[in-house]
């Protein structure tokens, strides 16, 4: 059986399907389009690896758009868990005010999330320019609802924001009653504190002999313990006098003054965020290329290997490249513009060969 505690409330995410299935939608129609023009268009092998490619692309859209639409949200006693197939994020709860943040309308707060281009929020997020943040936003919302937690504040975008904040309610009078019962447990320090040797004969009951040991004994350990604190006092004075006679450590302080601050980065050094139109350039460019060698009768003969190898060129340059931009936007973002540029030098080296 399963250790987990019982969530105290699943929280119904706001949730806009036009928005959630995009991009899914698109990948999937590339990707029977990639089978079509592989099964009917090339012939022999490489109209089958052209059609492999193609539903390649296809599951990829159709698990995606699955894990898209089971994403969930509970409240536990301690945490905020995030499901979705096949994996799920935990946000330990910690002490602070759980806020409500406006994104549309007036006197908004901007609310970045990478990548920039989909139409959804889900991950690491940048709030005002100035607070990382975490995000969970299906759904273009007027307001966010944000909780403190050990990863940071957590952007959430609710379909019932007063649900939400009741079951984050809950969850703080659950921590506190169980605070009370453990402070509220009789101490065990008696039978914790006692020793396992012979209890110690006091000074009164000793003998001549022992009353000698034990006074020389005591004034060893006075001894000693004057001597430590002398030499922790001289070590202390060394290091206040190092101290003044050492300059100013103004690298760094600089880094904890500009977190108070909370100074911006300049725009050179933020995370360049690839927008969706240039993750279909390499796509829309094989299919000019392509259109216009068959209006224009320049595109070999399919069934001849000159005809074969320009196909395969023009889907790895058109298709796969923006498959790969769109992998890259999410896990790589600085890759993309290389990715794209790969894709794009490709497919103008097909059409100078096409059309000299």
């Amino acid at each position: 059986m399963s250790d987990r505690i019982a969530p105290i409330a699943h929280i119904r995410l706001s949730r806009s399907l036009p928005r959630l299935l995009a991009v899914p939608a698109l990948g999937l129609m590339a990707g029977i389009g990639a089978m079509a023009g592989g099964l009917l268009l090339v012939p022999g092998i490489m109209g089958i690896v052209v059609a492999g490619l193609g539903g390649m692309i296809a599951l990829i859209a159709l698990a995606s758009a699955a894990v898209l639409l089971s994403i969930r949200l509970d409240v536990e006693e301690a945490a905020v868990r995030l499901a979705w197939l096949g994996g799920e994020r935990t946000y330990p709860l910690s002490p602070g005010p759980v806020t409500r943040v406006r994104l549309r309308g007036k006197n908004v707060s901007r609310l970045r999330a990478a990548p920039m281009f989909l139409p959804w929020q889900l991950g690491a997020g940048r709030l005002r320019d100035e607070e990382d943040v975490e995000v969970v936003r299906l759904a273009p919302t007027a307001t966010a609802i944000l909780v403190p937690t050990e990863r940071g504040r957590l952007a959430i975008a609710a379909a019932d924001e007063d649900a939400l904040l009741d079951a984050l309610s809950l969850a703080a009078q659950a921590r506190q009653r169980l605070e009370e019962l453990t402070r509220e447990l009789p101490p065990a320090e008696e039978e914790a504190e006692r020793p396992d040797g012979p209890p110690e004969v006091g000074p009164q009951f000793m003998t001549g002999i022992e009353r000698a040991l034990f006074e020389r004994q005591m004034a060893a350990e006075r001894d000693a313990a004057t001597a430590a604190a002398a030499e922790q006092m001289a070590t202390r004075g060394a290091a206040e006098a190092a101290e003044r006679e050492a300059p100013p450590a103004l690298v760094t302080a600089q880094p904890e003054r500009r977190r108070r601050l909370g100074l911006r980065r300049p725009a050179w050094a933020r995370r360049p965020a690839p927008s969706t139109g240039l993750v279909v350039v390499p796509l829309l460019g094989a299919g000019i290329v392509w259109g216009l060698a068959a209006l224009l009768d320049r595109m070999p003969q399919p069934g001849t290997d000159l005809g074969r190898l320009t196909a395969l060129a023009l889907v790895l340059g058109g298709p796969a490249t923006t498959v790969g931009a769109f992998m890259a936007s999410v896990w790589w973002p600085r890759l993309v513009v290389v990715v794209v540029a790969s894709g794009l030098a490709a497919t103008v080296f097909v059409g100078r060969a096409l059309f000299g």
